[in-house]
């Protein structure tokens, strides 16, 4: 039975995708787009099956589902229960705490949010969790081709780079088919960007595009606070860029010291508003919870001061850029992860050495470089595990490897692989 639903649902969407106005108008062909909405679905499924047997359901996704389950039965029992319940807390102080990544309502939430969203796609799949991973694999595809339609306005000779760096780059494909976070921060972003960008660039249907930012700016606050955080300066920035746009480095570099000297000013504040101790906190919490872990790796400990943070960074960049190792490949999943870091470190190398002489920045690009730096930083001083390390930051590459990859003469470097 549920094999047949799940047959209907996939030959549905498939009918469905190249008929959607917001799909369609992204120019990418009929038979394009369905193959690449059917590799996320393969991806998804392989994802659901990996936790279930490769790691025989210890994980958050699995657990999501489980929980999920029950919820969805009380949703049929006892709705009032089912609506009022996520609200509900456990703790002394249920609304305070909002930047603790422990004994916190909001850091709950972000679960209570996954689990109640499975509940829902369990009434559409009959409780199967590989029908819920295509459901849920057919809404994040609308964040890919966001951003497709955003980048294809900015480097409109680069089709086929932007294919790649956006539908195929493979652990941002594996993290963000999977029925997590990852996976709804990416589409979110994929929207404020895109909500953004055509609101700069036309100024059309303001009303609506500020309330689809507004949307998915909460969904981002909700489910991961940091990245909000982050997020707020490289908006702020874009926004000052765009109304200037040949002084556009100089405006994110004056907006993010100006930023970062404000984060360093809130140890002034009570230590609820005290940033710096916050992410101290987080990472300490991180650290304890690496223990249990096979895959943990060692990291300096952050206080709360400009010295210690600034003494950090070059250990926080070689996590985020350059781990895992080869020689730190303990099982096939981390050896693969460990291989795209050592292609991505090649690509990067390329570009440095074979980059376009004369190209045009628009604020959009350093956007995203601005916005990846300051994400990959917080992700490289907080989190000393490399399977949370790789989910973290695979949603941000295809930001980083956007502009990588279109400023890159390949005319040059295809010429010299000839001659040799």
């Amino acid at each position: 039975m549920h094999l047949l639903l799940f047959a209907l649902y996939l030959a549905f969407f498939c009918w469905w995708i190249p008929r959607i106005p917001f799909l369609k108008n992204s120019g990418i062909e009929k038979r394009i787009l369905i193959g690449l909405f059917g590799l996320r679905v393969a991806v998804g499924l392989a994802n659901v099956y990996i936790n279930l047997v490769y790691y025989h359901g210890l994980t958050d996704m699995v657990n999501f589902y489980t929980q999920g389950i029950v919820e969805f039965h009380l949703l049929w029992h006892h709705p009032h229960q089912y609506l009022t319940n996520m609200f509900q807390s456990n703790y002394a102080d249920p609304y305070g705490a909002f930047l603790e990544s422990s004994h916190s309502f909001w850091n709950n939430l972000r679960n209570n949010l996954i689990i109640k969203l499975m509940s829902i796609l369990d009434i559409f799949s009959g409780v199967n969790l590989y029908i819920n991973s295509l459901l849920y694999n057919f809404v994040i595809f609308f964040g890919s081709v966001a951003l497709y339609r955003v980048f294809i306005k900015v480097f409109s000779q680069s089709r086929f780079i932007l294919l790649i760096a956006i539908f195929l780059l493979p652990s941002t494909l594996y993290y963000s088919s999977s029925i997590h976070r990852d996976g709804l921060i990416y589409l979110s972003l994929s929207m404020v960007i895109y909500y953004v960008y055509f609101l700069f660039e036309e100024g059309t249907h303001v009303v609506a595009r500020l309330a689809g930012c507004t949307f998915f700016m909460i969904v981002i606050l909700l489910l991961r606070s940091f990245v909000f955080i982050t997020m707020v300066p490289a908006l702020l920035a874009w926004w000052a860029s765009h109304r200037r746009p040949r002084y556009s480095l100089a405006i994110f570099l004056t907006i993010y010291i100006v930023f970062a000297s404000l984060f360093f000013a809130t140890s002034l504040l009570p230590p609820a508003y005290d940033l710096p101790a916050h992410v101290s906190s987080r990472q300490i919490d991180f650290i304890i919870t690496a223990r249990r872990s096979l895959s943990s790796l060692n990291m300096n400990p952050i206080f709360p001061n400009i010295r210690s943070f600034f003494n950090n960074i070059p250990q926080a960049f070689n996590h985020t850029f350059m781990r895992p190792y080869l020689t730190e490949s303990t099982s096939p999943l981390v050896l693969l992860s460990a291989i795209e870091v050592l292609v991505y470190e090649i690509l990067l190398m390329v570009f440095i050495f074979f980059r376009k002489k004369h190209f045009e920045i628009e604020p959009i690009v350093y956007f995203s470089v601005f916005l990846i730096l300051s994400m990959f930083l917080v992700i490289g001083y907080t989190i000393p595990i490399l399977g949370a390390l790789a989910r973290y930051r695979s949603i941000y590459f295809p930001l980083l490897f956007i502009p990588v990859l279109c400023y890159t003469d390949w005319k040059r470097v295809k010429n010299i692989l000839y001659i040799k």
